[in-house]
């Protein structure tokens, strides 16, 4: 039990951080007006403000950087845990999912984004967890 719970943890801050990572690694394409700080609480007016105005192009960018977040998760957790049965990561997957509806009703999104955001984190962390799942011993690779 508690390396379950060693492995959701760390698995959660990994994806969190890759997630934040690629946020601020893709910004510089599409940066806040000057003055606007999108860390800084006090400022949360402005952001919305310059949320509504940002392109699709900048959304689709949030969406990589949800399901590559979910995915590094994914896998930590699966490392940590194990990988016999794919429930780390569907763990992992609902705990974003979770997040990823608090962040739909906390900022200002197109109204296609919560169709294509909220499945992409089960959707990753499923893929991650099947991929990483161990193939029982003496399975045959199949090429199809």
């Amino acid at each position: 039990m508690l390396k379950w719970i060693l492995g959701v943890i760390v698995g959660y801050i990994v994806g969190s951080a890759v997630m934040m990572g690629v946020h601020i690694a893709t910004q510089p394409m599409y940066p806040p007006p000057e003055g606007v700080d999108v860390w800084d609480p006090d400022q949360r007016d402005k952001v919305e403000e310059w949320m509504e105005t940002l392109p699709n192009g900048a959304f689709a960018l949030a969406l990589l950087a949800h399901m590559l977040g979910t995915a590094a998760g994914a896998a930590t957790t699966m490392a940590i845990v194990g990988r016999e049965r794919i429930k780390p990561a569907i763990v992992i997957g609902v705990l974003f999912t979770v997040a990823g509806i608090i962040n739909i009703f906390s900022v200002p999104h197109p109204g296609w984004f919560p169709f294509a955001d909220i499945p992409c984190y089960l959707i990753a962390a499923w893929l991650v967890g099947k991929l990483m799942l161990k193939k029982p011993a003496g399975a045959a690779e199949t090429i199809a």
